[in-house]
């Protein structure tokens, strides 16, 4: 799906996109004129043999300042080429959702250009790839633009492809090329282009013609040559400099990036290109490096109907995630009705789609402490019966959406569920809904990924208050901060001006490449058998690994599972906070409710699926539900009454079957244990926790070593090396450090999902837990310690980590002694919660 082109997109230009485009054109002719007065004024001063000055060459300053008090323009930023001669360049700030790539087409088609070569840079492959699409699709606007200009002998090349000296002369070829943003001008795609190369023999002179490589220099002295004094390079990089494109940058701060002196070598790499013109299109243009011919704001993409707004913000604490998902999908659920009913009455289709925002994508990433996409997939099925085929997951290992037309009303999709596949590039009308269910970077994503979902379907409003905003859900996050969040993404998204859209109120809530490096044992513990304590059940004559499922489950007592008095759900017991941002001052546009044709039948399929995770069995859960909807109606509530608020109830249903199945379950593993049926111990065999002797992780390729504070090594980690992004806190970070400084320790090491192995301890949950550190200690009283450690934050002091803690202490009561390795004696294992760094020395105390 193209930036700007919600369907089938008629011909038509806003008049911001007109407005843009009036200014180039007044751009363009200033350029002209000055370029003939400079020409004119150097062949004076040439005739009479007088030194020509640096001031008529530089035509596009003059040009600027014929323009720059009606136009009110800043001052003009000055760039040449390796030949010294001036480049014009000019930057259009084009908010996100403006239509950028129709802008940049329809500005080249204004050039008048029927032949010659036009570079078309963009920062990542999802715009590259959908700037292609567009541009090879001839019934798209920016094709038919380019066509009509060209009298259709348009020719889309790509940096691998060959073309000749006839292509160049008869066509107008554009170009794409990928520049990552994050690689600069030492980037892999910029050393390509300085590389010999036989796909342009028409454009070069042959090897041994030496009058045409005289001629070929004389015209373009600033060619690069293989040696000093050597043949011309038939490389890429000189065919741009004997062409002279005329450039587009799309996304142009992403490619200048935040540093002013990386900013500025960019604009250098560009202009060695020798371009004739350059036309940058950026959300956030750079000052100081981009001259900036037009800023449009948000407002004006909001009094042209390009963008939903408000957006509706949305924060829960106090509640799991699968809470907040609920919630969306309700939301979801709302806004199909409306849509129905709207394409009942008009004809007009939009199909809502909502975007989850995860924590983790990854196949191997799944570790029961973090969100992953399978776990939202998995509950969206089970729990909230979305059929499997509306769901798809975008990541940078796994693209369900590719060759998805999401327009399209046969494409039953209306879930996506990502982490960040969808911060650039991506826009789809049709996305309403944002679930942030990512607990420790929700500003971070909310900032990036707000403007996903801002895109008004067919550029026109619908005329329904719920049609025409978007929502946003959060977890765990205070919603002061997701509306600043979402104030950021909005202005890092060009959208600026909607600020002031934000109204608020109380109620009751990569990409950057990487390397695979393995990580070995340090020399002292290789070829030793490293074992670590499990929780075991026993089954007949031997153990296995505690399974909930079949050890704790079928010791439930599921009849005596009631549903919860309708009078003791109080909505107080988790906190909901809600806002809106919308546009400065402006006036909300409120519309009269309309009444939808909905069937308010309720469903006990509702209740049933919200319990499938949690009552097993169908029958059981099915029974808990219809005795929940009995009470209510026995209370007075009417069907109506009870399918608007189907989304709390069906979330305290499930808390309170929840807390009931956990109380139970909680009595099955304390008896189990007081029985001996169940232990933690190390004397297993081979069901004990074998240490891996080295296992891989993905390492980015700026990352750190990590060490103590002082920067010295570190002295006792079991598996080296150690990198500073494999912390997700300083929490962690300090704790580690502290531990490498006991000398009571014999090794540390940092436990993470499919690194080092999956070590886990099991309580009476399903879930696992999954501990942060794991370390041996010397000797004390002739056992050494097992010692494991979960490291929280304060912040995290919640019922999560009070079930943690919980079965940490009760697993340290009923550790029995074993061998930490085959040289150890006896052990005995210490279990801690760190929750600040005043408690290092207690979690190391015996």
């Amino acid at each position: 799906m193209v930036r700007g082109f919600p369907g089938n997109v008629a011909m038509d230009l806003k008049e911001y996109q007109i407005r843009v485009l009036e200014a180039f054109v007044r751009w363009r002719d200033a350029l002209e004129a000055a370029a003939r007065e400079s020409h004119k004024a150097i062949a004076a001063l040439e005739a009479v043999g007088a030194k020509v000055p640096d001031s008529p060459h530089d035509w596009p300053s003059r040009a600027w300042e014929m323009l720059a008090e009606s136009d009110g323009l800043a001052r003009h930023v000055h760039r040449s080429d390796d030949a010294g001669r001036p480049i014009p360049h000019i930057c259009l700030k084009i908010p996100t959702g403006g239509g950028k790539t129709l802008i940049a087409a329809a500005a080249l088609a204004r050039l008048h250009r029927q032949t010659g070569l036009t570079l078309w840079v963009v920062p990542s492959r999802a715009i590259y790839a959908q700037t292609r699409a567009a541009l090879r699709d001839r019934q798209h606007p920016c094709r038919q633009m380019l066509d009509r200009a060209s009298g259709r002998r348009v020719k889309l090349l790509e940096k691998d492809d060959r073309f000749s000296v006839l292509d160049a002369a008869n066509y107008h070829c554009v170009m794409l090329l990928m520049l990552p943003a994050a690689n600069r001008r030492k980037g892999r795609e910029f050393l390509r282009m300085f590389r010999d190369s036989a796909r342009y023999p028409s454009l070069f002179p042959a090897e041994d013609d030496a009058p045409g490589e005289a001629r070929l220099l004389a015209a373009h002295p600033d060619l690069e040559r293989a040696t000093p004094g050597g043949p011309i390079k038939h490389s890429l990089f000189n065919v741009f400099k004997m062409l002279r494109p005329v450039v587009v940058l799309d996304e142009a701060h992403k490619a200048y990036g935040r540093k002013r002196e990386t900013g500025e070598e960019f604009a250098r790499a560009v202009s060695r290109l020798d371009p004739r013109m350059v036309i940058e299109l950026s959300a956030t243009p750079n000052e100081g490096i981009s001259n900036l011919l037009v800023d449009i704001g948000g407002a004006e993409l909001k009094a042209e109907e390009m963008i939903k707004l408000p957006v509706q913000v949305e924060s829960f604490t106090g509640v799991a995630w699968k809470y907040v998902l609920e919630q969306a999908h309700d939301a979801l659920e709302r806004l199909d009705d409306e849509a129905r009913d709207l394409e009942a009455r008009t004809g007009r289709y939009i199909r809502p789609v909502a975007v989850a925002r995860v924590e983790r994508t990854g196949a191997k990433q799944r570790d029961g402490k973090h969100v992953h996409a399978e776990d939202v997939r998995e509950y969206l099925i089970r729990g909230l019966g979305v059929p499997e085929r509306a769901i798809a997951v975008k990541s940078a290992e796994r693209d369900e959406l590719a060759r998805v037309d999401l327009l399209s009303p046969y494409t039953p999709v209306r879930w996506i569920i990502t982490r960040a596949a969808l911060m650039e590039g991506w826009d789809c009308p049709f996305a309403y809904v944002l679930a942030i269910l990512d607990n420790t970077t929700a500003r971070r994503a909310l900032t990036q990924l707000v403007g996903r979902v801002m895109r008004q379907p067919h550029a026109r409003r619908t005329g329904r208050e719920a049609l025409d905003t978007c929502r946003v859900f959060c977890w765990n996050t205070d919603v002061g901060e997701a509306v600043e969040s979402v104030k950021h993404g909005l202005e890092a998204e060009g959208l600026t001006g909607l600020g002031g859209d934000v109204f608020g109120g109380d109620v009751a809530s990569g990409t950057g490449s990487a390397n695979r490096v393995t990580v070995r044992r340090r020399e002292a513990f290789r070829e030793q058998d490293i074992f670590l304590p499990r929780v075991l059940h026993c089954d007949g004559e031997g153990w296995r690994e505690l399974d909930y499922t079949r050890h704790i489950l079928p010791e439930i007592d599921w009849a005596s599972i009631d549903a919860p008095d309708p009078r003791d759900s109080q909505a107080e017991a988790a906190l909901r906070q809600s806002a809106a941002v919308d546009i400065g001052d402006s006036p909300l546009s409120v519309h009269a409710d309309r009444v939808l044709e909905i069937d308010k039948t309720v469903r006990l399929s509702w209740f049933v699926r919200r319990l499938s995770d949690t009552v097993p069995n169908t029958w059981q859960a099915a029974r808990i539900a219809q005795r929940l909807v009995a009470n209510l109606r026995a209370d007075g509530e009417t069907d109506g009454a009870i399918y608007d608020r189907r989304g709390w109830l069906a979330y305290e249903l499930r808390r309170h079957a929840s807390r009931e199945v956990e109380r139970q379950a909680e009595r099955v593993f304390r008896d189990k244990l007081g029985r001996g049926d169940i232990r933690f111990d190390l004397n297993a065999g081979r069901h004990n926790f074998r240490m891996v002797e080295t296992y891989e992780i993905a390492v980015p390729e700026d990352a750190g070593l990590f060490a103590r504070k002082s920067g010295a090594p570190l002295q006792l980690n079991l598996f080296e090396p150690v990198f500073a992004h494999q912390f997700d806190s300083g929490l962690e970070r300090n704790f580690a450090r502290y531990l490498d400084e006991q000398r009571a320790l014999r090794w540390w090491h940092r436990i993470a999902a499919r690194q080092g192995g999956d070590y886990y301890l099991k309580g009476w949950k399903r879930d696992r837990i999954w501990p942060d550190f794991v370390a041996l200690a010397g000797e004390s009283e002739g056992k050494p310690h097992v010692l494991v450690f979960e490291t929280k934050g304060v912040h995290l002091d919640n019922a999560e980590t009070a079930y943690k803690k919980h079965v940490l202490d009760t697993l340290q009561g009923a550790f029995n002694c074993g061998t930490m390795t085959v040289q150890d004696g006896p052990a005995k294992g210490t279990f801690r919660l760190v929750f600040s760094k005043d408690e290092f020395p207690a979690a190391l105390a015996e």
